[in-house]
């Protein structure tokens, strides 16, 4: 699992590399022609455009005979249930593609989110960091240039500790914390940008860390995680603002559906 995590995130920095400092859009077009290429050759060699096509008609016929033979209700129910068997098929058959290319764009959507769903923070900028732990809520910031604690909220029904915190300083920097004995640290991005913000740093590694690009765990398990909370963000080109999913998805059909019929593939 942290494998994994760790390994996109260093292939998505390799792939982006040439998109760091530019608007994000451009990063965002380069891997939906990447994920559209991937798509393409997974359906050619995994899916079977023939059965695709048959069920397709299939559904289109078993429709047509409904409202041919409208008045002939055993005709509409077995055409209803046929119907219904085959787009059941069609969604099956389109399934096994999707079961090779989820877990890669799962991971490629996590590299994404962390990097153009949410922005860098900006000096003197004001953000929340929390703390859950596991045991003893003696935790406290430490004093530091890059940062300036507001105020700071224990709740010992959620084992957690909030602090209110203004960013001072611009660069990467650390939250730093001490607990009885202990010290651990959050890495914050301020004022940069092309860079993979970290909004949770775990002790240990578990199926949530699936969800965020690696950070190395905090050595003592009497903390779980702290988190740091990054504002979210649109990507504008061209005047329009919007979500980088719904750019990158717009993006994909777009490069797909054109020459889909070339590959010799069905959906």
């Amino acid at each position: 699992m942290e494998t994994a995590v760790k390994f996109s995130t260093k292939i998505t920095n390799i792939l982006l590399f040439p998109f760091n400092g530019i608007n994000p859009f451009f990063g965002v077009l380069w891997l939906s022609i990447i994920s559209s290429i991937i798509i393409l050759f997974v359906y050619k060699w995994v899916s079977s455009p023939s059965l695709i096509r048959k069920a397709k008609n299939r559904i289109k016929a078993n429709i047509l005979a409904i409202r041919i033979y409208k008045d002939q209700w055993k005709v509409i129910i077995l055409s209803f249930f046929s119907s219904i068997f085959n787009v059941g098929k069609y969604f099956l058959l389109n399934l096994m593609p999707l079961m090779v290319l989820l877990p890669v764009l799962f991971l490629l959507f996590v590299q994404m989110e962390w990097r153009y769903g949410i922005r860098p923070l900006r000096p003197d900028e004001e953000t929340t960091a929390k703390v859950k732990y596991v045991e003893d809520d003696n935790i406290s910031l430490i004093p530091s240039n890059f940062y300036k604690e507001e105020t700071v909220v224990r709740i010992p029904a959620l084992n957690e500790v909030d602090y209110k915190v203004k960013i001072l300083g611009k660069g990467k920097g650390n939250l730093l914390f001490k607990g009885d004995n202990y010290n651990f640290s959050k890495e914050v991005i301020s004022g940069l940008k092309g860079n993979v913000m970290v909004p949770v740093r775990f002790s240990s590694p578990e199926v949530s860390m699936l969800l965020y690009p690696w950070e190395p765990p905090i050595r003592n398990q009497a903390i779980k995680w702290v988190k740091i909370k990054y504002p979210s963000t649109l990507i504008n080109f061209l005047g329009i603002k919007m979500h980088w999913i719904i750019w990158y998805l717009i993006l994909v059909v777009v490069f797909v559906l054109p020459v889909h019929k070339k590959f010799g593939i069905e959906f």
